[in-house]
């Protein structure tokens, strides 16, 4: 092995589901039941209570209220997946495993879209994916208010993006 010829001032920006700073944050714990465990996303999808002690990707038929982001990703034991074996790297989570969901925070997230500081998030009602949309802009169809917006970064392709996780905010930037 040669000797090390570069290094680098800056170091990757952040994991999807890792908080971003050692702010204070609130989180609990449920069983994730999604209809689908392809939806359980670490960093990628918002929860619903299911009922009591379980939460679901999405809004799904029985919404008790927000369960939060999934989040946490270095807490959850290598499942691997079906076509990698079983070392193989994942971020989504069986159903019924234990998953810690942050209802208050600053949290590094996946966005499938640019997004500016300030946009608000949302989740797709089915799937819990989370997308955001500009504050003046009317909430689409089959979403919902995920009670956070994009922070600290301008976000100029799909990608890494920081959010602030408030109940405060709800459609509009606080």
């Amino acid at each position: 092995m040669g000797f090390q010829t570069n290094v680098f001032l800056l170091t990757g920006q952040g994991v999807p589901g890792e908080p971003y700073a050692d702010y204070p944050k609130r989180a609990q714990t449920f069983t994730i039941n999604s209809a689908s465990a392809a939806y359980n996303i670490i960093g990628a999808t918002c929860f619903t209570v299911l009922s009591q002690g379980f939460a679901q990707a999405g809004n799904g038929s029985s919404n008790f209220g927000f369960a939060g982001f999934l989040f946490n990703p270095k807490v959850y034991s290598l499942q691997g997946t079906t076509n990698g074996g079983t070392l193989a790297p994942s971020m989504t989570l069986p159903n019924f495993a234990l998953g810690e969901f942050m209802t208050e925070g600053t949290l590094w997230v996946t966005l499938p879209n640019t997004a500016n500081i300030g946009d608000i998030v949302v989740y797709d009602n089915v799937t819990g994916a989370i997308e955001s949309i500009s504050p003046t802009t009317a909430l689409p169809t089959g979403k919902t208010f995920a009670n956070a917006m994009v922070d600290y970064f301008t976000v100029t392709a799909a990608g890494l993006a920081v959010i602030t996780i408030d109940p405060l905010i709800v459609g509009t930037a606080v």
